[in-house]
């Protein structure tokens, strides 16, 4: 019994230290994987919340691009309605004029129908829009929509508010200069008579027929338009795969859905429970919320997504996007099953060893942990480049929405955003900034001779010249087209700002290589500054532009900085055009007639006809204003045309054709002069009127010439050969004036009054107007001195020898009776 007690002992010292060491190292080895396990089990649960969160950022950023471009468009509804009414009524107005204009010598009930049936058939907003003539006492002339109103009157019509539509409409329209937007309430086709919807419209004016032409449409059916355009383009939003974006109703209802209609999709026409939901719980600043549904198999697992939510206040949608949480799940799932499966056979392997060797069992152990850690790392890695991966989409997400296309510089928004940012740091530190509008000259230019490709190159180069020219701090932006916008913030004195433009204006000094070839642009520079200009980036923008046409008009390539006088200057630049276009038709125009007189005998010989204007409100209007604003917008020759007209009538009634009759001399702008029916204009006015063309001179300015010499002299010798005279005006003034006195067939010649002013106190000039006469008399033409204001100037030159002469000495530019009344006391 002993020996087997002590076998059993010696089997116990035997066994049992290397049982015991066995089980330690098992033990330590099982801890040591469990322990590997759980790191294991952390990190991936770490990864799956990494993962979500990085969804949720991804679909909160598509969302919320997705919803704001969804409110601006929103916003810009009543804008753009407004400018297509405009826009409509502009084009039917031209329609109506040219009408007008081409069948004067019509009836008028003749051109009305052709107006009505140019008119009529016209529509747009998708067959919608039509147009709309009235007198302006209510009667209807044309209703594109409804032909048997035509002939009644709609002055007593109201909508349901009480409202007199068309009373209103014509109001605003005499009281805002002849055109102005109207809101009114009104039925539309198909609804009951009691519900009226809201219309925004326009009118303008005809005032040949006292009419007014007008068209509107309802907002509805525009924001109709609106949702139905922007339904079938949100939902294209650049988004990454795993993403979902939804449109739906406030009651739930499925507006448009990225997701295919399928058993696995999570939005349904069938799942109107989870629809209601989301539109209830949705708000207009944007939530998360999970949303789930049972699978088509029916079982009792749920399909678990998460989504952003956001609601379009005003329309009654909900905008979302989703990614699937379970999909994350399994994926990690996935791999914590290929983890747990590793480990067990790590310990299988560790116990097996350990059985052997405690020594070989802790080395393998080690290798064990060591192959554990460089498989986890190696795993770890391959998550961290994905992550990576969605990080560098978002800031080029970011990128994109911020910067222009083309050039890579910042967009408008981006640029709102610094100019802001500045001026709100200027208000801390009581500093300026500058806002500097750049567009190049003759741009167009560029793209007709070197096609649109190198326009694109040259806008790059040019804005790669600005990235690099400029502090961190300073930003460049693409407002648009040939136009870049500068914002330099922190700017302690404006002599900081005008260093800044040096800077720009020098980068345009050196030419562009653009495929191959040179190319040699400018600018024109407007800027602005905070605060004295204005407190608001929108407002800096619109006055820097403001004088960026004042430098393109004046001088292009140059600088000019805003001053609240240019503001008002093309404010009242703007109204005298406007005031321009009726001022014939109101007969606010006139002419006044200035003597000229014979040095010898001081009496009246001619007279030179002078366009005034006065206005009701504005007063008496300079001819410098106002004809140079004619030249502008097209009204020179139809201007032109009245004075030659009243001129021709009121000489003859003042002077009959016959000897010693009183002659008239009449300005002809660069513009009448080179239209095609000048010629016979002149002439079929003059004989209509019946005054003898040999009493007419035409007097034209050296700038006519300028470009089309050989056109001007064709011109000029056919008025001479339906014996109209021809006088070269301001004589001196201009930079070949001799050479076209050799060249083309004048009768006559001005001397402008600046050398008359200093004739009696100046030598040199009246050693050059000694030098015109000479001139003049050499090649057998009349002389008029322009500007006569003292006797002394007089003498002068009657003793040069000089024929005519016309200034305040004698008289002032006459009404026609004062000229009836001198020339009776001829």
């Amino acid at each position: 019994m002993m020996i087997l007690n002590d076998k059993k002992l010696v089997n116990l010292i035997k066994y049992t230290p290397s049982i015991i060491v066995g089980f330690f190292a098992i033990t330590v080895n099982v801890i040591i994987i469990k322990d590997n396990q759980d790191k294991a089990n952390a990190s991936i649960e770490s990864l799956r919340e990494d993962i979500i969160e990085n969804n949720k950022s991804a679909i909160k950023l598509s969302t919320d691009k997705a919803a704001n471009y969804i409110l601006y468009k929103k916003k810009r509804v009543i804008d753009e309605l407004k400018t297509l009414s405009q826009q409509r009524v502009s084009e039917a107005y031209a329609i109506a004029t040219s009408i007008y204009n081409n069948n004067q010598n019509q009836p008028k009930t003749t051109v009305s129908k052709l107006i009505t049936d140019a008119l009529r058939p016209i529509r747009f907003y998708q067959g919608r829009g039509y147009f709309f003539i009235f007198q302006m006492d209510g009667i209807n002339i044309l209703h594109g929509l409804k032909p048997y109103l035509e002939g009644v009157s709609a002055w007593d019509a109201q909508d349901l508010r009480g409202a007199y539509i068309l009373r209103e409409h014509i109001n605003l329209i005499k009281q805002q200069d002849g055109e102005a937007f109207y809101h009114w309430w009104y039925q539309k086709p198909g609804e009951p008579l009691q519900k009226e919807y809201q219309k925004i419209g326009f009118g303008k004016y005809f005032a040949p027929y006292d009419w007014f032409i007008g068209t509107g449409e309802y907002i509805a059916d525009i924001e109709n338009d609106l949702k139905e355009s922007l339904l079938k383009s949100v939902i294209d939003f650049e988004h990454t795969e795993n993403q979902s974006l939804f449109i739906i109703d406030n009651q739930g209802n499925i507006l448009a859905n990225e997701a295919k209609e399928n058993d696995l999709a999570l939005l349904t026409h069938s799942n109107a429970t989870l629809t209601q939901k989301i539109a209830s719980e949705a708000h207009t600043a944007g939530s998360f919320m999970t949303l789930d549904k049972l699978d088509a198999n029916k079982t009792n697992k749920n399909k678990t997504e998460i989504g952003y939510l956001r609601k379009i206040e005003g329309w009654d949608w909900v905008i979302g996007s989703y990614f699937n949480s379970s999909q994350v799940n399994k994926y990690i799932e996935i791999k914590q099953q290929e983890a747990l499966v590793l480990n067990q056979k790590k310990l299988f392997n560790i116990i097996i060893l350990s059985v052997f060797s405690t020594l070989f069992m802790v080395g393998t152990s080690l290798i064990v942990s060591s192959l554990i850690t460089r498989r986890f790392n190696r795993f770890q890695q391959h998550i961290e480049q994905n992550i990576n991966a969605l990080e560098t989409s978002k800031k080029k997400l970011h990128f994109i929405a911020l910067h222009d296309a083309l050039t890579g510089l910042a967009n408008r928004m981006l640029l709102m955003d610094k100019i802001n940012e500045a001026i709100e740091s200027a208000k801390k530190h009581h500093q300026l900034v500058a806002v500097v509008f750049i567009d190049l000259d003759d741009f167009k230019k560029v793209n007709d001779c070197n096609g649109h490709t190198a326009g694109d190159e040259l806008l790059k180069s040019i804005g790669q010249r600005f990235k690099h020219a400029f502090e961190a701090k300073d930003t460049v932006s693409r407002f648009g087209g040939d136009e870049f916008v500068f914002c330099f913030p922190q700017l302690n004195t404006i002599n900081e700002a005008y260093l800044k433009i040096e800077k720009i204006q020098q980068l345009f000094e050196d030419k562009f290589i653009v495929h191959g070839h040179e190319i040699k642009t400018q600018c024109s520079i407007g800027a602005s500054m905070y605060p004295s200009d204005d407190h608001q980036a929108e407002g800096l923008i619109r006055k820097a532009d403001i004088v960026l046409y004042k430098s393109k008009t004046e001088l292009k390539g140059s600088a000019t900085f805003y001053h609240h006088r240019l503001n008002e200057e093309l404010q009242y630049k703007y109204l005298l055009e406007n005031e321009l276009r009726g001022a014939l038709s109101n007969k606010e125009l006139f002419v006044l007639y200035q003597p000229q007189i014979d040095t010898k005998t001081e009496q009246i010989v001619a007279v030179e006809a002078l366009a005034r204007w006065e206005h009701p409100k504005l007063g008496t209007i300079s001819p410098n204003e106002f004809i140079a604003i004619a030249e502008e917008i097209g009204l020179i020759k139809q201007i032109g045309l009245f004075v030659f007209t009243q001129a021709c009538k009121d000489i003859l009634n003042v002077s009959p054709n016959g000897k010693n009759a009183i002659k008239v001399s009449i300005n002809i702008s660069p513009n009448q002069l080179m239209s095609p029916d000048f010629i016979d204009s002149m002439t079929q006015i003059t004989d209509e009127i019946g005054l003898n063309r040999s009493r007419i001179t035409l007097e034209i300015t050296e700038n006519v010439m300028l470009n089309e010499l050989g056109k001007t002299y064709n011109i000029l010798t056919e008025l001479k050969k339906r014996d109209f005279c021809i006088s070269l005006d301001d004589f001196g003034t201009g930079f070949s004036s001799l050479s076209y006195l050799n060249m083309l067939p004048f009768d006559e010649v001005k001397i402008d009054s600046c050398f008359v002013n200093n004739i009696t106190v100046n030598e040199q000039s009246k050693a050059l107007i000694k030098s015109i006469l000479a001139i003049s008399d050499a090649y057998g033409m009349i002389t008029v001195a322009e500007g006569v204001e003292r006797k002394e100037q007089l003498t002068v030159l009657r003793t040069l020898g000089c024929n005519l002469i016309q200034g305040f000495y004698f008289d002032k530019p006459l009404t026609l009776g004062k000229l009836q009344k001198n020339c009776l006391k001829r």
